[in-house]
């Protein structure tokens, strides 16, 4: 609990007439009526009274107390405050009462057609009747344009003489009746009059009359009046009034002022109230004045300067007003931190304090600057700001800067650790007071602001995002109840749908439905994970509310829906009953707290504390931490591919968090062989965590195509837990090195897939496109070949990261055909002739791939006459080395299949199939031979024509063999990454069209 703070200058006051026995003030109790304070400290309000200009309305220097007519009475009742004796003075027809000066009331008269006033009258009581003085020696024809301060025996006149341009001041002495025209530069509008002098302030210092004898000046005293204004004379020094800009501007009747001595001896001013209000002075009948002020709300009160012994003028309470709390008017807690708005001492000023773990809770009130117009109260063109928390240590508002003509209402930032009133922030939105082309803000989250309004130039009404820190606009969509929390922009969409996209990039993220009863969405608040939305319904209950999780999918029913007050995991409802707070993360709305004693409400999204305020402006504060849940990503925006070619793009990713991170990883790796080939890292993120890769290893180099696992992983900044695994997934990555069987992609590129190589009757070869999921969907055909071309999808021989393709014509050539990457293989496509002719003599040509590790591919090659089998090693210039004989006779042997990769070490290895249907295996050693076979199935592919060891087709970085047979039908077995195969899965039929398959 932060009790209230009290107004130095608590609420109202205002003095009045001052006698020997006592004062005329406005009452201390709140009563907004005047009473007299005699010597003895005891009150007595006079009823119907209240605070009235001039000063001495009601009377001055005495202790007779004016009771002045009411409307259509002409009696003025004069009452001696000490003997309660009165008498009545009745005011004639074509007189109005001005002022009472002891027992002399004063009127104006002689009322002319433009309703100026020609006439002062003093009227006192004798006999019973009323005895009236016109004042004499006002020239003929002047008109009175003011009547001034009084002192004990007269009072100062403002009047309009004929012939003369300028008002002339006189002196109106209430004992002679006598009107004297004072000289010129006796007197100006800045004069003070006390109860026996007149002050002029000259340049330099001050002009000291006494009054009656305004031809020589019985003190001259030099002083400073800058941001000042003089009080009066008290005794032997000067009473001046200076303005303390740390007390707040300069307010009407504010207390602003710090009230000081100036000795006339020359020795240094005395501060005599360190804080008073200097446009109401009453005079004293002993040469004092009276004022309020005090040196804090604890002294604050009617304050008696006057004379002490030594001549010195000294300052006493002569009635102390009690404290009055600062009026809250404005209430949030951000991050640990209150921050308030809050109205006294005639401003409105900004306070904030930390809360603290150790008692009493909080810590030291400081002022971080105010408003520029002070906000008792809130009007049309007055505005009451509210408070918006950016979550970053910055205040934004809606409220007032100066303009040429007045004020306009304008979007203010405070920055962090900066004061109010803040910097303006252009919005690109029209707005003005109350004429229905208001921009009104709607939420605001780090260095993003959501606003509503109309374009300053022109169009419909519409919901923009302004970046607080650049000032640009980054999103705008027709107006609609919406919500912000990070990057994200939620917004209600049509019937009962809201609807979630990247305030940067525009991109939709998300989507839910709410309540199926709901015709249209009122109201939106996000934080985090959850929600908060409000709407309408054409059927019972025809206001419903309730948070939607974005982690289970679902909504929490709230049972009230009055104003919310979204947190993480809890939301607070003020309703018909007081203020609630439920938890939300049950997935049911469990009620935690209440009170109906709620005032300011403000909840802190980011860490639960909920601050109110009651009737006696103390703030409370409930501390409810957050609840302990998992750091999920309920939403996330991240690419599938990753491109290395020519035009790179990069892997971008992005994931939204449900509650904030103190630090994070994302390892990115090889699906095939698991190997982490990047890592990205960061520290604190408050919404989301984004990164990119761009497709190479950490020195720069390329890296296969094909499938990589991402992983993103995150510790809390709450610390209520360990780093935990927040969301997984893959990426393809395109022009990277070539792998193994792959020629084309989903995107023409290659995508890391193995592709089938075929060719039909007509003499067209086509790549079949892998899609990664076990099938071929796509090809690539290129047409112009023999029907009887034999085809070798061999890999990358040249080391241009584009997978080669050998090619035997009938005569028995052999060429290296080099198609880019993804494009089809044509006889126009660039080639090299590997061997003019001679190949005709192998009934075997294949490539297991690399099996010398030089990084190059190599050709395995039978010859059909002997069974010989040779290994032609590829070179780095993208030929074919010398053959190596590997086997003698293999002519057991109905199939020899290059197969790739089938154990995961990175060396090519062969399949060989007998007669009698066994499957044999050969692992390639890594020097360019192979270990002994190893039976894998028996009567295994009888009816097979065609097997073709196709690379990994199914994504996940295995090596697969596909078959067919006889009937056409397709089969493919996948392969274990040991060397073995799973059983066989029919993908496809009808493949008897194709005359050979490679």
């Amino acid at each position: 609990m932060i009790p209230a703070t009290p107004r130095v200058a608590p609420g109202t006051g205002f003095v009045a007439s001052v006698g020997p026995s006592g004062f005329l003030h406005l009452a201390t109790s709140g009563v907004h009526e005047m009473e007299w304070t005699g010597l003895d400290g005891t009150s007595r309000r006079l009823s119907g009274t209240q605070a009235h200009d001039p000063v001495e309305y009601y009377g001055a220097a005495s202790d007779v107390v004016a009771l002045p007519p009411r409307a259509g009475a002409r009696d003025v009742l004069l009452r001696n405050m000490v003997t309660d004796e009165t008498t009545t003075v009745t005011v004639p027809a074509g007189q109005t009462y001005n002022r009472t000066i002891g027992t002399t009331v004063v009127t104006r008269g002689g009322i002319r057609s433009d309703s100026t006033w020609t006439e002062f009258h003093l009227l006192t009581a004798g006999n019973g009747t009323t005895v009236d003085r016109p004042v004499t020696g006002l020239p003929e024809g002047t008109f009175i344009s003011f009547a001034l301060r009084a002192g004990a025996h007269g009072f100062l006149s403002v009047a309009t003489v004929p012939g003369e341009s300028a008002g002339q001041y006189f002196w109106i002495d209430v004992d002679t009746a006598q009107a004297t025209l004072l000289p010129l530069g006796t007197v100006y509008g800045n004069s003070a009059v006390t109860a026996h002098h007149l002050v002029t302030p000259q340049a330099g210092g001050v002009r000291i009359y006494e009054q009656g004898r305004f031809d020589t000046p019985v003190r001259e005293v030099s002083v400073r009046l800058a941001d000042s204004k003089v009080i009066g004379v008290v005794g032997q020094a000067l009473i001046v009034a200076r303005h303390d800009a740390s007390l707040g501007s300069k307010v009407y009747d504010g207390a602003h002022y710090k009230i000081v001595a100036v000795p006339f001896d020359g020795s240094a001013e005395r501060t005599l109230l360190a804080r008073a209000a200097a446009d109401h002075v009453a005079i004293r009948p002993d040469g004092g004045v009276q004022l309020l002020g005090g040196r804090d709300a604890q002294d604050y009160g009617y304050q008696a300067v006057t004379a002490g012994a030594d001549g010195m003028p000294y300052a006493t309470l002569a009635v102390r007003i009690p404290p009055v709390p600062m009026k809250l008017q404005r209430l949030t807690v951000d991050q640990g931190t209150v921050r308030t708005l809050e109205y006294g001492d005639r401003v409105t000023s900004a306070y904030e304090r930390p809360l603290t773990g150790a008692a009493p809770g909080y810590g030291e009130r400081v002022r971080t600057g105010g408003m520029p117009s002070p906000h008792d109260s809130c009007g049309v063109d007055q505005l009451c700001p509210e408070l918006y928390a950016t979550g970053d240590g910055r205040t934004v508002y809606r409220g007032s800067t100066p303009t040429d003509n007045g004020s306009r209402p304008s979007v203010l930032v405070v920055g962090k650790d900066g004061s109010f009133p803040g910097t303006p922030l252009d919005t690109g939105l029209q707005d003005s007071y109350g004429d229905g082309n208001q921009a009104w803000i709607v939420g605001v989250s780090g260095n993003l602001l959501l606003v509503d309004g109309t374009p300053v130039d022109g169009g419909p009404r519409e919901l923009r995002v302004v970046d607080i820190d650049s000032g640009k606009v980054l999103h705008r969509e027709p107006y609609r109840p919406g919500a912000i929390w990070g990057t994200t922009v939620w917004s209600a969409g049509t019937g009962n749908t809201v609807r979630a996209e990247d305030a940067r990039t525009g991109t939709s993220l998300t989507s839910f439905a709410v309540d199926t009863g709901c015709t249209s969405t009122a109201d939106l608040q996000a934080v985090g994970r959850w929600v908060y939305w409000r709407c309408t319904s054409d059927a019972a209950p025809y206001t419903r509310a309730g948070v939607y999780d974005l982690r289970s999918r679902r909504s929490v029913p709230l049972p009230s829906t009055g104003e919310a007050f979204l947190g993480d995991g809890r939301v607070a409802v003020r309703g018909e009953r007081g203020l609630s707070l439920y938890d939300l993360e049950t997935g049911t709305a469990v009620q935690r707290w209440s009170t109906d004693a709620a005032g300011l409400v403000t909840l802190d999204p980011r860490n639960g504390d909920l601050a109110y305020s009651t009737s006696d402006q103390t703030v409370h504060v409930l501390r409810t931490g957050r609840p302990e849940a998992a750091l999920v990503s309920p939403y996330r925006n991240v690419t599938s591919r990753v491109e290395t070619d020519a035009t790179p793009v990069p892997w971008s990713a992005e994931w939204w968090l449900s509650e904030p991170a103190a630090s994070w990883q994302v390892e990115i790796r090889h699906r095939a062989t698991g190997r982490v080939v990047a890592t990205r890292t960061g520290g604190a993120a408050e919404h989301s965590i984004a990164t990119t890769w761009d497709g190479r290893d950490p020195n720069g180099g390329q890296l296969p195509n094909g499938s990589y696992t991402w992983t993103l992983t995150a510790r809390p900044t709450d610390g209520a837990g360990a780093v935990v695994p927040v969301q997984s997934g893959t990426v393809r990555l395109t022009g990277g090195t070539a792998v193994w069987r792959d020629h084309a992609g989903g995107s023409s590129l290659p995508d890391g897939v193995g592709d089938l190589l075929t060719v039909d009757s007509a003499g067209v070869l086509a790549f079949q496109q892998g899609d990664g999921a076990g099938k071929f969907a796509g090809t690539v055909p290129g047409g112009g070949w023999s029907a009887r071309v034999r085809a070798v999808p061999i890999g990358d021989l040249d080391g241009d990261r584009c997978n080669d393709v050998l090619v035997r014509s009938s005569t028995g050539s052999l060429r290296l055909y080099k198609p880019g990457c993804g494009a089809a293989l044509k006889p126009t496509t660039p080639y090299t002739t590997v061997g003019a002719s001679g190949f005709n003599q192998f009934d075997v040509l294949t490539s297991p791939g690399d099996v010398n590790r030089d990084g190059r591919p190599d050709l395995v090659a039978r010859a059909s006459s002997t069974g010989k089998v040779y290994l032609y090693l590829g070179t780095g210039t993208g030929r074919l080395a010398a053959p190596v004989k590997l086997y003698d006779n293999w002519k057991a042997y109905k199939k020899v299949v290059g197969v790739g990769d089938l154990n995961g070490d990175g060396i090519g290895d062969l399949l060989a199939q007998d007669t009698s249907g066994n499957l044999y295996r050969y692992i390639g050693k890594g020097n360019g031979t192979f270990s002994a076979r190893v039976k894998l199935f028996a009567g295994w592919g009888g009816t097979y024509d065609a097997v073709v060891g196709t690379g990994d087709i199914t994504g996940d970085g295995k090596a697969d063999l596909v078959a067919r047979d006889t009937g056409g039908n397709l089969y493919r077995q996948n392969g274990t990454g040991t060397g073995t195969f799973g059983a066989r899965v029919k993908i496809g039929a009808g493949w008897q069209k194709y005359k050979g398959l490679f």
